[in-house]
C-alpha cells in the first residue's frame, strides 16, 4: 500500500497572491458557484494519508481532530508532505482555499514518513474514523484515501462496506499506473471497489493525465495535474497524481452534504452522492462512459468548467482545448494582460493568472481566467 502520487514539481516559499485565492483547479471545478450558499459548515472530512500539518496557517483553524494508527508513531503531525497537500486542496482557508474551507478535517495517519503502510493500518483507520464523534457530536461525512495497491484485501473491503452502511462516501484515487488509453486496464484497490468513488486525473485543459489508471470502475476525473497546495513548514507546492484528483471530489462531497443538511436537515445517502457526482460531470472522451474519464470531469457548473487561456500575441483563445477567434490581438503591459481581458475576469468574477513568459517554460505572455 502506499500513496498515489508524482514527486513534487515545484516549492514556493511565499503563496503565490495575497490571497485569499483559490487555485485553478478549485475554479476549473466551479466550486465557488457553491461558496455563497455553503463553504462545507456542518461537514467533516477524514484524511487517510501521511498526517497533516495541523500549524500551517492555512489549515489549523480547521483541523478538528486526529489519530496516528501507524505502529510505533503516536504522532499525526505530517513529516512527507502528501497528507497535507491532500487536505489544503479539501479545506484551506486563508491565503490559499480549498474547495470546501468550511469543512473541518480528521487526520487519520496511515503511513510513515516515507509514505508506506499496510492494508491492515489504513483498514484501521477507517473503522476509526466510523466510530470517531466530534465535540459536538459532529461524525465523518466523507473519507479521502488518496492512496491504493494492486492486490484486494478483504479485511480493508469490510472496513469500507462499514463506513458506506454509517452513511460516509469513500472517496478513492485511481491510481497512477495508467498509459493514457484504454488499451490497458489498470487496477488499483481499494478504487477497484464499485462500492467507492474512484477519481482518475485531468490536466487544466481538462486532457486525460498520462498515469492516469483506465478501467471499467473509473466514476469520474478531477484536476490532478500540477495542482498547488499546502505543504509542511508553512510552504504551498505543486504536485500531481489522481492522489491530488482525489480531494477535489471529497470536498466536493462536503459541499453538497453541507448544502442538503442546511436545506433538509440531514444527509444524503452515499448512493444518492454518486448519482449526483455523476449528474453534475461533464461528458470528455467517448460519448457516455468510457473507462478513462469515467462520467467526466466533475464541475458544479452545470454547463461545465471552462479554462480560458488568452496568449500575448495571439488572436484567439482556447476553451477547454478548442480555439476561438479574439477581435483583437492581445498585449502585455508592465506585467499584466492589457485592455479587456482583464475586465473580462474582472467582470465574470473568476480567478486570473497571468504568467509571464519564461516562467513555467512558457515562452509567451499568458493569462488563465478560471471559470
Amino acid at each position: 500500500m502506499h500513496i498515489a502520487e508524482n514527486a513534487v514539481l515545484a516549492v514556493y516559499d511565499r503563496i503565490l497572491r495575497t490571497g485569499p485565492w483559490s487555485p485553478p483547479g478549485v475554479s476549473l471545478i466551479a466550486a465557488r458557484k457553491m461558496w455563497p450558499v455553503t463553504t462545507g459548515e456542518h461537514t467533516v472530512v477524514a484524511v487517510l494519508d501521511t498526517g497533516v500539518d495541523y500549524k500551517h496557517p492555512d489549515l489549523a483553524k480547521n483541523i478538528i481532530d486526529g489519530i496516528s494508527v501507524v505502529p510505533g508513531q503516536k504522532q499525526y503531525m505530517d513529516d512527507n508532505g502528501h497528507g497535507t497537500h491532500v487536505a489544503g486542496i479539501i479545506a484551506a482557508n486563508k491565503s490559499l482555499l480549498g474547495v470546501a474551507p468550511g469543512t473541518k478535517i480528521l487526520v487519520v495517519r496511515v503511513f510513515d514518513q516515507n509514505g508506506q503502510g499496510s492494508n491492515s493500518n489504513v483498514a484501521r483507520g477507517i473503522e476509526w474514523a466510523t466510530r470517531w464523534r466530534g465535540p459536538k457530536k459532529e461524525r465523518v461525512n466523507v473519507i479521502n484515501l488518496s492512496l491504493g495497491g494492486p492486490i484486494p484485501n478483504s479485511y480493508l473491503y469490510q472496513k469500507i462496506i462499514e463506513a458506506i452502511k454509517a452513511g460516509i462516501t469513500v472517496v478513492c484515487a485511481a491510481g497512477n499506473s495508467g498509459d493514457g488509453s484504454e488499451q490497458k486496464r489498470e487496477i488499483s484497490y481499494p478504487a477497484y471497489y464499485k462500492e467507492t468513488i474512484a477519481v482518475g486525473a485531468v490536466d487544466l485543459q481538462s486532457r486525460i493525465a498520462s498515469f492516469s489508471n483506465s478501467n471499467k470502475h473509473i466514476d469520474l476525473v478531477a484536476p490532478g495535474v500540477e495542482t498547488y497546495s499546502t505543504y509542511p513548514g508553512s510552504r504551498y507546492v505543486k504536485l500531481s497524481g489522481t492522489s491530488m484528483a482525489t480531494p477535489h471530489i471529497s470536498g466536493s462531497v462536503a459541499l453538497i452534504y453541507s448544502r442538503w443538511f442546511k436545506r433538509f436537515e440531514k444527509y444524503p445517502s452515499p448512493e444518492m452522492i454518486n448519482t449526483l457526482l455523476q449528474y453534475q460531470s461533464i461528458d470528455l472522451g467517448k460519448v457516455g462512459f468510457d473507462e478513462l474519464y469515467g462520467y467526466g470531469l466533475f464541475s458544479f457548473n452545470p454547463d461545465g468548467g471552462k479554462a480560458i487561456v488568452v496568449t500575448s500575441g495571439e488572436q484567439y483563445c482556447e476553451i477547454n482545448r478548442k480555439q476561438y477567434p479574439l477581435p483583437v490581438v492581445p498585449s502585455t503591459n508592465k506585467g499584466q494582460m492589457c485592455g479587456s481581458y482583464n475586465a473580462l475576469a474582472e467582470i465574470l468574477g473568476y480567478d486570473a493568472l497571468f504568467i509571464p513568459a519564461g516562467s513555467e517554460n512558457n515562452q509567451q505572455d499568458l493569462m488563465q481566467i478560471w471559470c
